[in-house]
């Protein structure tokens, strides 16, 4: 069992907005800068003696709400031109919210959240998780973002058109390292808790109700005593490898975070899958490690 270390613990934050390839250096500062901002606002509710589930809830909304980065009203659109959300959210003690393929929703890591207080049910999917969003009176936001339509736009085919599965895979294959996705933060707070959390759009232009590894506790989200971890990049590979839950595994082992972090992205390599991810231990260590050219990440200690 994780021990909690007595009195008053550092709170740190770490954020990311997704790992790939970007065209221009004003894309890059301008996604580095939403994700230092969202760490920013997680800092102050930390500072504030928020807990560390109110502190990556604020910065995920931070990143759903910027319409840049693939989460929330910046999702991409899937083939049938649809915005679906996947999110994931997660407790030190084991407690976890997540929702999978809902559409239309501003924020869907508030869901998760929600889900998680509950102490029931841990994923809702698709129309039903949205039914009770608005009962809940979450806001919907009924567009996407002008990026991510022209994209839709610019990436449209036969295949698309005609939902060609086979097709479609070969594509995306081809293609899947040039997209940037996904949002995550990962907080320890002043009681020494921690918690994480991922949100995504999911992949451009894919099959109609995919899921990659952001709404899976153990592959996209992952949190205990000791450390918390979010994930980014090729989300089957992610999820086949469970690649959040075994970075927290190492650590319990005795294997140092930043060691753990590394071997796990050099797993997904040997797999053929570019992949980054953030991390946060209980002493307020923080690691962002990536095999792609660039990931956005801002923190705050």
């Amino acid at each position: 069992m994780d021990m909690k270390k007595p009195g008053k613990s550092k709170i740190a934050v770490v954020v990311h907005g997704g790992c790939g390839a970007v065209a221009s250096a004003a894309e890059r500062r301008k996604r580095n800068a939403i994700c230092q901002g969202a760490a920013e606002a997680a800092y102050r509710v930390l500072r504030e003696g928020g807990s560390s589930l109110d502190a990556v809830e604020r910065a995920v909304c931070v990143c759903e709400d910027s319409g840049i980065l693939n989460a929330g009203r910046g999702g991409f659109l899937q083939a049938d031109g649809v915005r679906r959300s996947d999110c994931s959210i997660m407790a030190d003690d084991r407690r976890a919210g997540s929702v999978v393929q809902v559409p239309l929703l501003r924020n869907p890591i508030r869901l998760a959240r929600y889900i998680l207080e509950q102490r029931a049910h841990v994923m809702l999917s698709g129309t039903q998780a949205l039914e009770l969003a608005l009962r809940l009176g979450h806001e919907i936001h009924a567009g996407a973002a002008p990026g991510k339509i022209e994209y839709w736009q610019e990436h449209m085919n036969e295949a698309v058109r005609a939902l060609d599965y086979a097709k479609m895979a070969t594509q995306w294959r081809e293609s899947q390292r040039h997209r940037v996705g996904t949002v995550g933060a990962v907080a320890l707070d002043a009681r020494g808790h921690i918690a994480a959390a991922t949100s995504t759009g999911g992949l451009g232009q894919c099959y109609p109700g995919r899921v990659g590894d952001s709404a899976v506790i153990g592959a996209g989200t992952y949190a205990t005593g000791r450390v918390g971890v979010s994930m980014t990049g090729a989300g089957e590979h992610i999820l086949v490898q469970l690649s959040a839950r075994t970075l927290c595994d190492r650590v319990g082992e005795g294997m140092l975070l930043d060691g753990a972090a590394g071997s796990v992205i050099e797993d997904l390599g040997k797999a053929g899958a570019f992949a980054g991810l953030i991390a946060l231990d209980r002493s307020g260590e923080i690691v962002a490690v990536k095999n792609t050219e660039f990931m956005a990440v801002g923190r705050c200690a």
